[in-house]
């Protein structure tokens, strides 16, 4: 499962609201309501939050795996 943790998490950090992530890097309202529900988007929307934010993309989403799938 996909998870958008650690990009609220530096979000929150960084005092950057949904909208101002919209807004400064050109992503639609839709992908951003994508991303509000955990759900997945192209590594082109993640690359340009990596760039806008400058991390790497761990620092933006992670897959978490149910226990029963291991």
């Amino acid at each position: 499962m996909i998870s958008y943790g650690p990009l609220f998490e530096l979000m929150k950090k960084r005092k950057i609201s949904m909208y101002k992530l919209r807004k400064e890097t050109g992503l639609s309202k839709r992908t951003t309501y994508h991303i509000s529900l955990g759900k997945p988007v192209s590594l082109g929307t993640l690359e340009k939050i990596c760039d806008y934010l400058n991390v790497p993309i761990e620092k933006v989403v992670e897959i978490k795996f149910d226990d029963a799938d291991n």
